[in-house]
């Protein structure tokens, strides 16, 4: 049989601990930064018929609103 002392116990359960809290810090992360990459590949367009403000993405220089169709060009700040 195999003599484990309560330091060995203890030590592994902190270890795992600090893994588990590291690897959760990793994966929220990783799903904060796909979220914030989504939004900053969008651009901002206002129109100017209706006033709706709406996103589309960024490769577009100029797109139709949603609401009436008018051809908007981006917004630039």
């Amino acid at each position: 049989m195999v003599n484990l002392d309560f330091s060995f116990f203890v030590f592994a359960s902190i270890s795992a601990g600090v893994m588990l809290m590291i690897g959760l810090w990793l994966y929220y992360d990783r799903c904060d930064q796909r979220i914030y990459e989504t939004e900053r590949s969008q651009a901002l367009f206002h129109c100017l018929k209706c006033g709706r403000t709406y996103s589309a993405p960024r490769s577009n220089q100029a797109t139709s609103c949603p609401s009436c169709g008018f051809e908007n060009s981006k917004l630039k700040f």
